[in-house]
């Protein structure tokens, strides 16, 4: 049996037995970017709460966070890191810029570097589709489902948060069974699906 401390288990616990509204459950649920981001109040560090679990994050056994930073020219550098199983940490570093001038919540997102800059001949999508008035989390996802992250300045997101980002999830059709919470440093001690076995 996992034991937790109070504020953990609100966290496992709360992402995972939400109620969630029939309307937002609705199969079909179409994938919504926020109408806008304020980039240079997104930058900063984000620890990841939950994810559906990609390969480039095999690797990864906790402490998964990224690091944005608004370059002078409207690209975001990216700085993506966590602990390694052995201790060791990896991190890996792209760009990511806007998919048109009108819109600050639909990114594109490149880690291949060439001679002439950041190759976004296949970038990786990266849509806002929750976040917090104060920025204090936010959820990020792409229009097949196939990836999903949730996201916050702490590891251990207040009640609140934590409903706001489920209903996020919900809201664009994501099953929650799909994401893992992610084991942090001051926060979960361990990856566990959202969803237990049986």
């Amino acid at each position: 049996m996992r034991r937790f401390t109070a504020p953990v288990a609100a966290l496992v616990l709360g992402l995972s037995l939400v109620p969630a509204p029939v309307s937002a459950q609705a199969p079909g649920a179409e994938v919504r970017p926020v109408r806008s981001v304020d980039l240079e109040r997104y930058q900063g560090r984000w620890v990841q709460v939950a994810a559906i679990p990609q390969p480039f994050q095999a690797q990864c056994a906790r402490n998964d966070n990224a690091v944005y930073t608004l370059l002078p020219e409207g690209q975001v550098r990216v700085v993506n890191s966590c602990t390694r199983a052995d201790g060791g940490t990896t991190s890996l570093e792209g760009r990511a810029r806007q998919e048109s001038p009108d819109s600050t919540s639909r990114l594109q997102v490149s880690f291949v570097r060439t001679a002439e800059g950041w190759d976004f001949d296949r970038p990786g999508t990266y849509w806002v589709i929750g976040l917090d008035r104060d920025y204090r989390w936010a959820v990020v996802g792409a229009p097949d489902r196939r990836s999903g992250f949730v996201l916050s300045r702490t590891a251990v997101p207040s009640q609140k948060d934590i409903d706001g980002m489920t209903k996020a999830l919900l809201r664009n059709g994501y099953e929650l069974c799909a994401f893992k919470i992610t084991a942090q440093d001051g926060g979960a001690p361990e990856s566990v699906p959202l969803c237990p076995a049986g």
